[in-house]
């Protein structure tokens, strides 16, 4: 065992790269991957995922905020904020990434390629984490492999070209890998530290890898055990981290109610936690998610590390990332929404385990100059399976948003109110915030209408609101324009009634109709564009809203 894992690091040290030849490969590999994948993205207000908008739009109102504070009621700013814009999600969802894309606004602007641009940034913060977790136990070709392996797998490739969470919070997360692995072999108080304040930059980003707490507990009682607890820096570091997280668990109790709903028992119609459809649902999708090469590369790392201890990792090392990845795929089966996003950051090891698999075997079958290329080949193969992956599996848009806010914000009055009935609500305000039509407010049809808690498929109560009211509603608001999609929710009665009014030429005149293009079988079809004809009210009543998953009303 010492033999091999002598000739493991003289194999690694005789071809190793200069340090200024690996900066430059593997922060080239990695800028120009992410470059490769915004090219490849959706950046033109063009969203499909329904949460993507919103979390673009969160940043414009961290953005605000802060240019607000000292001006007035920070909570006050906030409601008028959110009837103004009513697709703000940033209580729902820690508000970590709002903030960093509240700087990325302000260097840059508001817009939906900036959005993108910060998202894939954390691309290569994920893949550069990777990267120096693997460089613990890997030379730096195989170690540039793992990282690749994992920023290119396949569902990765697209969520990462999507404004999500998703990439973000893997980022900050492997990150904590890294110092935590570092710490259980060298126990210096600074790595347990920068591990700590990585995992709560990830619970700030968003809440999900919750699962890492009982894989870091698996590797330390692998490990050192519980004579650590006798190490002063431990017990700091514990205490540091739940006070850090005290803000967090009061959000979480206060605003985030459904999604807790979801993890618990979602309304939908999700896979029952009895079958045994839900506890293999991930293993089933695992090829789709990291790719079959990947998936069998790491099956004979496991295969080999069984049978061949000089395969193994430190005895705390493996137990903790067989508990990262067992521990959070029962955690992810448990949860009753299930996605093939959610469970991304589960799959790290076994990008660890594939090209721990190549090195192994190269270490057994090469040596000198066959070893060089090939520490110089692995990673040229996984960066060009990467760049398959991008272009096999494109990103889902909804294209035709933009050029509807385009219209609207060219003829809507000043300081008037555009209501909106469609699906995709979130693309349209964030267009229209986007743009330099600071003055309008967006009225969201389906809040007037109806009582709705996140999505339909958790239930949903017609208002009951008549062609009478309705109209009143337009004057007393000051509605001028109405942004509609004829077939959203049309056997509601409430949509019934606003039908029926459109119909009415004397207080409505289609102006325009904008068809809407999709790469994949979408339900919104066109944007038609009325106008309000009739007088509205000066000055007009300010709007309301009711946020049902949280039970909360909002008005000025």
């Amino acid at each position: 065992m010492t033999a091999a894992r002598g000739s493991m690091r003289e194999a690694s040290t005789t071809t190793s790269w200069p340090r200024w030849l690996e900066i430059c490969l593997v922060l080239g590999s990695l800028v120009a991957f992410a470059v490769w994948s915004y090219l490849r993205a959706p950046v033109g207000g063009d969203f499909a995922w329904s949460d993507a908008p919103r979390h673009a739009l969160n940043g414009i109102f961290v953005h605000d905020l802060v240019a607000h504070l000292g001006e007035g009621d920070p909570r006050a700013y906030a409601v008028d904020y959110y009837l103004r814009y009513p697709a703000l999600t940033i209580l729902f969802y820690p508000p970590l990434f709002s903030g960093v894309l509240a700087i990325a606004y302000e260097l840059f602007g508001f817009s939906h390629q900036v959005a993108q641009a910060t998202v894939l940034s954390f691309a290569v913060v994920l893949g550069g984490f990777t990267y120096l977790l693997a460089r613990r136990w890997m030379s730096q070709g195989f170690a540039l492999a793992a990282a690749l392996l994992l920023v290119g797998a396949p569902e990765l490739t697209v969520w990462s070209r999507q404004v999500m969470l998703d990439l973000p919070t893997y980022a900050w997360l492997v990150g904590s890998a890294w110092c935590f692995t570092g710490w259980l072999q060298q126990q210096r108080p600074r790595q347990l530290y920068g591990t700590a304040v990585l995992v709560v930059l990830a619970l700030y980003t968003k809440q999900t890898p919750l699962f890492i707490f009982p894989a870091m507990l698996a590797g330390l009682l692998a490990g050192p055990g519980l004579a650590v607890l006798r190490r002063r820096h431990v017990w700091v570091t514990v205490l540091l981290m739940m006070v850090a997280l005290i803000p967090l668990v009061v959000l979480q109790l206060k605003f985030g109610q459904v999604n807790s709903a979801s993890a618990i028992g979602s309304a939908r119609a999700d896979l029952s936690r009895l079958t045994l459809a839900a506890w293999t649902y991930y293993l089933e999708i695992m090829p789709s998610q990291l790719g079959w090469p990947t998936l069998v590369l790491a099956g004979v790392y496991l295969v080999g590390a069984a049978v061949r201890p000089s395969w193994r990792l430190p005895r705390p090392i493996m137990v903790y990332l067989l508990s990262w990845l067992v521990l959070g795929y029962l955690m992810f089966s448990f949860i009753m929404v299930r996605e093939p996003r959610h469970d991304l950051m589960v799959l790290m090891p076994l990008a660890l385990f594939a090209a721990l698999a190549l090195q192994r075997l190269a270490e057994g079958w090469l040596s000198g100059r066959a070893y060089a290329a090939a520490m110089t080949a692995v990673p040229v193969l996984c960066f060009a399976h990467a760049g398959a992956e991008l272009e096999i599996h494109p990103v889902q848009y909804v294209d035709g948003y933009a050029q509807a806010v385009n219209y609207v914000i060219e003829r809507a009055p000043a300081n008037s109110v555009v209501m909106f009935s469609g699906n995709r609500d979130g693309t349209f305000i964030f267009d229209v915030r986007a743009s330099k039509r600071t003055d309008l407010a967006i009225a969201r049809a389906d809040k007037m209408l109806f009582r709705v808690a996140i999505e339909r498929e958790r239930g949903i109560e017609d208002r009951g609101v008549d062609t009478a009211q309705l109209r009143q509603r337009f004057v007393d608001h000051g509605i001028r324009y109405l942004v509609y999609d004829p077939d959203f929710w049309q056997d509601q009665p409430s949509m019934a009634a606003l039908r029926s009014l459109l119909a009415d030429k004397s207080s409505f005149t289609l102006e325009e109709t904008f068809q809407l293009r999709a790469n994949f079988n979408n339900q919104d079809k066109r944007l038609q564009i009325y106008r309000f004809e009739g007088e509205l009210r000066n000055p007009p009543l300010p709007l309301s809203a009711e946020l049902v998953g949280v039970g909360m009303k909002l008005q000025k």
